[in-house]
Parts: structure tokens; sequence; C-alpha cells
């Protein structure tokens, strides 16, 4: 009697376990909701190990960009019983998963944990999701004065050959000068089990277009409804779109007036610039290297476009030419304004050298090197007035079949003969 009671309960305990829902919702989305959201994007649980610390609840969860905006949605959902619902583009014939919800049991193999099926989840819309998928059907463009911690940021960009870039920066916050901190993934990054990428104080330089920009997450609640119809409180709004057409690249400068609500002396302008625009110039090692060493493990084979598109890196380097101009355009307006007896001289020089150059083995040479050494080779280094320098004259390479020195601008002879796919 108590062996065919013990197979009930079992066979009770199973039956359940296969139906089980990822989690189950009990709250709503609200503008409250989207408000915790954002102090949870603010703190220290939204970190750069999220998906690839052995402590993590999350470990095992692989993302490229679009992947960790919906891991991290996916994330506080289950944590705070909301519900989690996308578009599934591969929903099957007869629409069974025509949205891809916290409430399926399609992940019920995935293990007995809400967290174990979550990261099957994210890992199934990983191979059948994007940035474009993202950008077109789970979000929606806000009003400029509404961006917050938790909204995204999404660009596409045309390349040759009737190619694309596209990729996602989630903000992590909103900083008092107007600019942003952002956590994101790559290609290379899921490929290689990387950690996420977590940059302060960064600005963005593609244009938003189309559904392309400032984005936030679209409520299941509202799932169907015409955009227009969205009710106030989730600040819809094209704006951005007409705004980028009429100012161009004064764009964003336009943001991050609207945004910022400390106006910086020019000196601490300066030198926040320098910590940035150095953390970002060095970061170009690692994703070269990423690339560098794909090549190296393959014999130097020329590239598929599948590995061309996760390696290679003429979006990022534009990104990189792009806070170089505007290093150069804070500047000179420092400059315009006579604000330059506000700046200690040693400050201004080395941002003068930046902008237009240096002597070498000159004092301003010899203080960019403290500033900032970029030690992009064994034995070679390179200050930040030498890489601005080498990008204004189109000496970088981007394709992940070249070397090193090549990749670096040491030399443009002996370039790969690799296809460029775009």
């Amino acid at each position: 009697m108590m062996h065919r009671l013990l197979g009930v309960l079992a066979l009770v305990i199973f039956s359940t376990n296969i139906h089980a829902a990822i989690w189950n919702d009990t709250e709503t989305w609200s503008v409250e909701w989207e408000q915790k959201f954002a102090t949870w994007m603010k703190s220290d649980a939204v970190h750069k190990n999220l998906f690839v610390g052995t402590s993590s609840k999350y470990h095992g969860i692989v993302a490229d960009c679009a992947d960790a905006s919906y891991a991290l949605r996916a994330i506080f959902s289950l944590e705070n019983n909301l519900p989690f619902k996308v578009i599934n583009p591969s929903g099957g014939r007869d629409g069974k998963y025509k949205y891809l919800t916290n409430r399926t049991n399609k992940f019920d193999g995935a293990g007995a944990s809400s967290e174990k099926r979550l990261i099957a989840m994210v890992n199934y819309l990983g191979g059948s999701v994007g940035t474009e998928h993202l950008s077109h059907h789970d979000t929606i463009p806000v009003k400029i004065k509404s961006i917050d911690a938790g909204m995204m940021f999404t660009y596409k960009i045309k390349r040759r050959f009737r190619r694309t870039i596209r990729h996602s920066y989630n903000i992590k916050e909103v900083t008092q000068y107007g600019d942003f901190d952002v956590i994101y993934s790559t290609q290379a990054i899921a490929k290689n089990n990387l950690s996420m990428i977590h940059r302060d104080g960064y600005s963005f330089s593609q244009l938003p277009h189309s559904s392309w920009g400032f984005k936030r997450w679209k409520w299941p609640q509202h799932e169907g409804m015409r955009n227009r119809s969205l009710p106030d409180d989730v600040n819809y709004s094209e704006e951005q779109y007409k705004l980028a057409n009429d100012l161009g690249k004064k764009f964003f400068r336009y943001v991050k007036d609207k945004l910022k609500t400390v106006t910086e002396a020019p000196q601490e302008l300066l030198e926040r610039k320098f910590r940035l625009l150095c953390i970002e110039s060095r970061d170009r090692i690692d994703y070269v290297y990423q690339g560098y060493n794909h090549h190296m493990g393959t014999n130097g084979k020329c590239m598929n476009y599948a590995d061309y598109d996760a390696y290679s890196t003429p979006a990022r380097d534009a990104a990189l030419m792009a806070s170089y101009e505007r290093f150069e355009a804070d500047y000179k307006e420092i400059v315009k304004e006579g604000l330059e007896g506000l700046v200690d001289f040693e400050i201004l020089e080395m941002a003068k050298g930046i902008v237009e150059g240096v002597e070498a083995d000159s004092e301003v040479e010899k203080d960019l090197y403290k500033l900032c050494s970029i030690k992009y080779m064994d034995g070679k280094k390179m200050h930040m007035a030498e890489l601005y320098r080498r990008l204004k004259g189109e000496l970088l390479s981007s394709h992940p079949n070249d070397l090193l020195p090549q990749r670096w601008g040491d030399t443009t002879r002996n370039r790969t003969k690799c296809k460029v796919w775009y």
C-alpha cells in the first residue's frame, strides 16, 4: 500500500513538472513597476558577470546584444512575478506559440527551477530573434525627457552588399551629465562565453531612424495595440526621429542638454572625458584580440560571414572615432567661449595635443603617456593623440583576418585579401 501511495505521489509530482510554467505572474506592468525596473537596472544586481559567473542563478545564458536585453527584462519579471511576453517569430504552424510568455510549458525539460527554465527560454530566443525583432516588435520609441535606466538604444547601419550592422545597448543609468552608463553584449562575447561590457558615461553616435533609437519595452497587456493608441503614461513618442533628421550630429547634444541635471566646469569636463576616452580606447585592445585569437585558432582561414560579423569592428571603430570627435568639439567649445583660464595649463595642453597632435618626445607627449598608455601589442604602445591621428587617417583595420600591426595602423601594407563582407 505504501509503495502504491509513493508511486501515485511521484506521478503527481512528475505530471506537475512536465506542465510547469516558466514562472507564474501575479503582478501587472505599470509605471510603478517600470520605476522599480529602472532602480534594479541601476543596482549591483545587474552586473557584467550575470550570465557567466558560476555563482549566478542565471549562469548558462548565452547572449549577444539583443539576447542580453531580453534576458534582463525576463530576469526582473521572474524575480517580481511579472508577466513576460514577446512575439515568437517561430510560433508554430498552429499558432500555439505565437507569443513566447512566462506561462509556456515549452521548456519543462530544462529543469525543475524557474531559473533553469528561464535560461532555456532566453537561449531559445537567441536562436530565433535578434535586434531587428527587438526594435520592430517588442519595444516602442519614447519621449526624450522620459529616457531612463532599463530602456535601450538600438541602431542599424547599412553597409556594402546590402549588409547591415545592428546593435542594442541597455541603459543602466542616465548620468547627471546627460550621458549613459550602459551594459551590453556582442556576438563575439556570446561565442566565447565572456562577460558583458559595462561602460560608464557613454555617448551614442548612430542617429535614430525608422524603428531604431531610444526604446522601451511594450507591456504585455498592450500587445496588439497600435502605438498611437497606447496610454499616455508609457510616454510613446516618435519625436526623436524628426529631431535626428533636423539636427543631424547635434541631436545627441540636444539629448544630453535635455537629460543633464548638472553643468560641468570646463576642467571637470575635460578630466572626465580623458578618463572615458582612455577606457574606450583600451577596450579596443580586447575586441581586436578576440578576432585575432579566432583568426590564429583557425590557422588564418578567411572568416565566413557569421564569424566576420562577430569579430569585425567597423561599427565599434566608428563609435570610437565619434567619441574622439565629441572630445574635440568639447575642447573647441571651451576655447571658443574663452574659458581656458578655468582649466589647468597641463590639462589644456594635453587636450590640445589630442586634437591637434603633438611633437615626439615633447613634455606634452610624455604627459599623454602618463595620462593613458594604450599597450596594444607586446612591446608597443601609443597615447590618445596618436590613436586619434590614426583614426582620422583611416590607418586602422576593422577586418578580423588582419594581423595586429594592420589592425592598429602600424602599417597599411600586406593587409588581408580575405573577403570584406560589408
